[in-house]
C-alpha cells in the first residue's frame, strides 16, 4: 500500500474543492481503513461546501476545515485495526456515516445520527472523496453480499434518509397515497422504492422532463410535472381527498408553501430537504384537519442496517446515472447545484 492518496479536499468554504495528495491512515483499535470504490454525490455537500444550510452557517455547527467531503461511501477493506471483529480485508463494505459520540443523551436513545457532539464521515472527520477513508469502528459497515460498491454507495443516505422518513417517521400502511417532491433525484428515486415495499401507491412529482423519466423508471404508480398544478391533479388521483404522506426531498418556499395543501386530513408532511425554505401555514388547518409536519434528518444504525438488507436483497435498487472520476467532484457537485443530473451521481477514484 503506498503511504500516500489523492483527495478532493475543501479548503474553503465558497470554493471549489482541491485535489492534493495526503497521507493514508493507518488504523489502529477498532478502526476500518476502506479503500474507496464508490462514493455518492448529495446534494447536501452541495449546501456544505458552499458553507450554508438555508440561514445556518456551517461554522455554527462547529464544522471545520480542511477535510475530505462525502459521506456516502462504499470499497473494500484494506486494513484494520487490531480490535477488529466481524470484518477483515478483502471484504466489500458500506459505510454508515452518521456517527456519534456514544456518551450523549440522543446516543444513549440510539438516535447516534442526533449526537451532540458527532464524528459525522465527510463533515467533521475525512470522508469518501478520496481513494481510502478511515472508519472509526468497525461497528459502522455493512458486509455487502451481491451488491456491487458502485451501486451501493448512495444507500447510506440516499436510501436511509427516506427509509427513514417513511418507515419510521410517517409509518406508511398498505395502500395509502405517498406523493414524493424532488422525485427524480437520488432521495426521491429510493423514496419512490421504499414507499412501493411498503405497498403504497406513490405520486412522483418534479419538474424537468428527464426527471419524470427517472420518476417512471423508479415505478412510480403516477407521475406529475410540477409545472402545472400539482394540488389540483392529486387530488383528482386521490378522489379528493389528497394524499396520506408527502415526502419533500426539496424544502423550498415553493416546495412548502405549495404542496402541504395536498395533504389529506391525518396526513404526514415529512421535510427532507435542506434548501432552506421557510414554512408559513395558517395553524388552524393544522389543528381542524390533524396533520403532522415533521423533519427527518437521516437514520440511526439500525435503519442503517434495515435499508442495506433490503437493497442487498433486490428489492431496492438505488438509480446510478452517472459515474465520474474523483477529479471530477467539483463538476459533480455543479451538476447538482445548476440541476443538470437526476437520481444520484457516483464518484469512482
Amino acid at each position: 500500500m503506498p503511504d500516500f492518496m489523492r483527495a478532493m479536499r475543501l479548503v474553503e468554504f465558497g470554493k471549489p474543492l482541491k485535489l492534493q495528495e495526503v497521507p493514508i491512515p493507518k488504523p489502529k483499535g477498532t478502526e476500518v481503513l476502506i479503500k474507496v470504490e464508490g462514493a455518492g454525490v448529495c446534494h447536501s455537500v452541495v449546501h456544505f461546501v458552499d458553507g450554508r444550510f438555508g440561514r445556518i452557517d456551517v461554522k455554527a455547527l462547529g464544522l471545520r476545515i480542511p477535510v475530505t467531503p462525502g459521506h456516502e461511501i462504499a470499497g473494500t477493506v484494506a486494513a484494520v485495526g487490531d480490535d477488529v471483529e466481524g470484518v477483515k480485508e478483502g471484504d466489500r463494505v458500506a459505510v454508515d456515516p452518521w456517527i456519534g459520540d456514544g456518551t450523549c443523551h440522543y446516543c444513549k436513545l440510539g438516535e447516534e445520527q442526533l449526537c451532540e457532539h458527532p464524528i459525522k464521515i465527510g463533515e467533521n472527520i475525512d470522508g469518501g472523496f478520496a481513494e481510502y477513508v478511515l472508519i472509526p469502528h468497525y461497528r459502522y459497515l455493512y458486509v455487502l453480499r451481491n451488491l456491487d460498491t458502485v451501486n451501493a454507495s448512495p444507500l447510506p443516505c440516499a436510501g436511509l434518509t427516506p427509509y427513514r422518513a417513511l418507515v419510521r417517521k410517517a409509518q406508511v400502511k398498505p395502500s395509502e397515497y405517498v406523493a414524493v417532491i424532488g422525485a427524480g433525484g437520488g432521495l426521491g428515486t429510493m423514496a419512490i422504492q421504499i414507499a412501493k415495499v411498503m405497498g403504497a401507491i406513490v405520486i412522483g412529482i418534479d419538474v424537468r422532463d428527464e426527471a419524470l423519466k427517472e420518476i417512471e423508471r423508479a415505478g412510480a404508480d403516477y407521475v406529475i410535472n410540477g409545472r402545472g398544478n400539482v394540488v389540483e391533479e392529486v387530488r383528482k388521483i386521490t378522489g379528493g381527498r389528497g394524499v396520506n404522506v408527502i415526502v419533500d426531498t426539496v424544502g423550498s418556499n415553493e416546495t412548502l408553501g405549495t404542496y402541504i395543501d395536498a395533504l389529506d386530513k391525518l396526513g404526514r408532511y415529512i421535510i427532507l430537504g435542506l434548501y432552506g425554505g421557510d414554512l408559513t401555514y395558517h395553524a388552524p388547518y393544522i389543528t381542524q384537519r390533524e396533520i403532522q409536519i415533521m423533519g427527518s434528518l437521516t437514520g440511526n444504525l439500525s435503519d442503517f442496517m434495515s435499508v442495506m438488507r433490503l437493497a442487498d436483497s433486490g428489492k431496492i435498487r438505488p438509480l446510478v446515472t452517472k459515474v465520474m472520476r474523483l477529479e471530477e467532484a467539483n463538476e459533480a457537485l455543479d451538476n447538482l447545484r445548476y440541476a443538470r443530473v437526476t437520481a444520484r451521481q457516483v464518484l469512482v477514484p
